[in-house]
């Protein structure tokens, strides 16, 4: 039994061996293969290796691996760090540039691998590897064409570049004159076509923006004259306005103090018709006056025969008494005593009568004054009354003054409103034409950055750009 276990697995043993084998040599068909101490010298390396770089073995074993690189890359840090960290079991793949025999160029993709002994300490190194020099070539060739392509890119760019520059320095005269193949001259005919187009069309706008200067200056100059006169003829009017204000403020003024003087008048011509009434009344007193004047002389007259009568038997009456004796002595000193009433009475009625026929002349004298009076009355009410009228017809007419010139008035206001907003309106338009003549010079200066001279290549432009 022991046996036929220890045959089992030499069996097991020998078929993996004789598995690796196959792998291994799939992998020498396959692959570059090299071996290397941990310092870099080779001990071995495949046909594919070999042939890969063009070296027999005998060649290259026993030598370093140093001679596989460029000698300044040999000498570098890297490449001494590179074999420091493989000696220390790191592993390296990638895509390497290595130097075959007479100095040929070898790009290789492959992997560096430290080999581990029963230990897990590095022994050696194994490089696996696949040449990729075709590809590398065929990548440089697609490289060296990507250049030129670029190349003719780059000059096609820089020359519609500096032609750009020059159309946007304003020089519209700039044309593309630069030798361009396939695509690119197309590119070449619309700039020019472009820049061409863009030239006439610009002559066109400086014809324009010339024009529409002259006319902003000459609309300018209009409505800035217009600005000034209506400026003018609304001071004008509104100073007319003001005085118009101050005429029918005077005027209304009249008419109410016509109407007042009107009504004065019309009271004073009652008045007066009053006076005359009165004085009428006061002549009709003054007769009746002047009859009982009239009958207080007569009456004073009789009063002057009563005693006159009276003072004649008073007499009588004492010459009787004094004939009489003793017994007429009283009766004589009544009859004494009557006399002298008597002449008293009869003194008195001179007196009255003389006061009297005083008074009646006076009364005549006043009666005749109150007539005159109440004719000059009667004429003074008359010419109150032609005033009256007068003034009526002055009161009406000042209203109609005043009335008509509050018309006129708020005509003038409403005119003077009206050119003040015309003023208003015309300092806008002179403010517009003002900003579109600043706007049409800025359009002129802007236009006038373009130069739409003969045409000329990209190159003399720059040229004379740079100088």
């Amino acid at each position: 039994m022991a046996f036929f276990g220890k045959g089992r697995v030499d069996k097991d043993l020998a078929a993996r061996v004789a598995q690796l084998e196959a792998t291994n040599s799939a992998i020498d068909r396959s692959q570059a293969v090299i071996e290397f101490n941990l310092d870099g010298t080779i001990l071995t390396a495949n046909k594919n290796f070999l042939d890969t770089m063009g070296y027999a073995l005998s060649e290259i074993q026993g030598k370093h691996h140093r001679m596989f690189v460029t000698a300044d890359y040999a000498l570098t840090d890297e490449y001494r760090s590179f074999w420091s960290r493989l000696a220390q079991g790191e592993f390296f793949s990638g895509k390497f540039q290595r130097v075959g025999k007479g100095g040929s160029e070898v790009w290789i993709q492959g992997a560096y691998n430290p080999i581990f002994d029963a230990d897990g300490a590095p022994y050696k190194v194994i490089k696996f590897a696949n040449d990729i020099s075709d590809v590398e070539a065929e990548r440089k060739r697609h490289d060296a064409e990507r250049r030129r392509s670029e190349e003719e890119q780059e000059g096609v760019v820089t020359a519609l570049a500096e032609g750009l520059a020059c159309l946007a320095e304003g020089d519209l005269g700039a044309q593309i004159n630069v030798a361009m193949q396939g695509r690119y001259q197309r590119i070449k005919d619309d700039f020019n076509a472009a820049a061409a187009s863009l030239r006439d069309a610009m002559r066109g706008i400086l014809v324009a923006a010339s024009g529409l200067r002259r006319g902003s200056d000459e609309v300018a100059s209009v409505t800035d004259d217009l600005a000034r006169r209506t400026e003018q003829q609304a001071a004008r009017l509104e100073e007319t306005a003001a005085t118009l204000d101050e005429i029918t403020v005077t005027v209304k003024r009249g008419a109410q103090g016509a109407v007042q003087a009107s009504a004065a008048a019309a009271a004073a011509r009652s008045d007066a018709e009053n006076s005359g009434a009165v004085m009428r009344e006061a002549v009709s007193a003054m007769g009746e006056i002047k009859q009982s004047s009239g009958q207080i002389g007569n009456i004073i007259g009789v009063i002057d025969e009563i005693a006159f009568q009276t003072n004649l038997l008073a007499l009588n009456a004492g010459v009787e008494a004094a004939r009489a004796g003793d017994a007429g002595k009283g009766f004589a000193v009544v009859a004494s005593e009557v006399r002298a009433l008597a002449q008293r009475s009869a003194e008195a009625a001179k007196e009255i009568k003389t006061l009297i026929a005083n008074s009646s002349a006076q009364v005549e004298r006043g009666v005749k004054l109150v007539a005159d009076t109440g004719e000059a009355l009667g004429d003074i009410v008359s010419k109150v009354a032609e005033i009256d009228a007068l003034i009526s017809d002055i009161a009406s007419s000042s209203q109609e003054q005043s009335t008509g010139l509050h018309e006129v008035n708020t005509a003038v206001n409403q005119m003077d409103q009206v050119t003040q907003q015309n003023a208003a309106m015309v300092e806008e338009v002179a403010a517009s034409a003002s900003s579109l003549k600043a706007e049409a010079v800025e359009l002129t200066g802007l236009v006038g950055r373009f130069q739409t001279d003969q045409p000329q290549g990209v190159s003399g432009t720059m040229a004379r750009r740079a100088a």
